[in-house]
């Protein structure tokens, strides 16, 4: 007796196939997803107020009392150390961006290095000796010994073109950065230094602004 195999095969795949059952199998319960989701919105939020920043860091807002305070506790400590002056004490200060102690550490080591990169005290091979002619590099003239002033360096100017220097220096909004009118002289001129040569008290008051904006920059 023959048998029809393809006839036989497709009558069993037939009865075997139910075209229900692959959509049974690919439906899920929208139930359990949601379940599975559960907390985890709270979690994330969790994990980012735990989570450690590295720039975040603690700081305190100071009103500018304050701020003017806490400079001048520095300054008349550190002036007292290395013996300066309190002007010569701010701009030591800011050129080491007020790290007391690591200018305490350089006082020690080498206190005489730390007025030089300081730019308050020249170098021993820059320090130019008074010339005994009274004349200003600047504008060329003769004047009397008492016209002339000078930094720590000894670069004689008199006191006319140090006014204007300084005077057009603080129109323009300059403060600490004021140097000395030599060339290729890095020395900067302390603050006691400048006022007395600012001709109005509006100058003064633009001047000591600046000093400050300078100082806690």
């Amino acid at each position: 007796m023959s048998v029809d195999m393809n006839s036989q095969g497709s009558d069993s795949n037939e009865e075997d196939y139910d075209p229900n059952c692959e959509e049974e199998e690919e439906d899920e319960d929208p139930g359990d997803i949601e379940d599975y989701y559960i907390g985890v919105a709270n979690d994330v939020e969790q994990q980012g107020a735990d989570a450690f920043d590295p720039e975040e860091y603690q700081f305190t807002c100071l009103t500018y009392k304050e701020s003017e305070s806490t400079l001048n506790e520095h300054m008349v400590s550190l002036a007292s150390t290395l013996k300066v002056s309190h002007a010569v004490a701010k701009l030591v200060l800011v050129s080491f961006h007020w790290q007391v102690s690591e200018i305490l550490e350089r006082h020690k080591s080498n206190s005489a290095q730390l007025l030089v990169e300081a730019r308050v005290q020249p170098t021993s091979s820059k320090h130019t000796m008074v010339h005994s002619s009274h004349h200003c590099a600047v504008c060329m003239q003769f004047v009397r010994k008492e016209n002339l002033l000078s930094l720590a360096c000894q670069h004689q100017f008199c006191r006319s073109c140090w006014e204007q220097h300084c005077t057009v220096l603080v129109k323009d909004g300059v403060g600490v950065g004021i140097s000395c009118m030599a060339q290729d002289c890095p020395l900067r001129t302390p603050e006691d230094f400048v006022f007395p040569l600012l001709p109005s008290e509006e100058l003064k008051d633009k001047y000591r602004r600046y000093l400050f904006r300078d100082y806690v920059e």
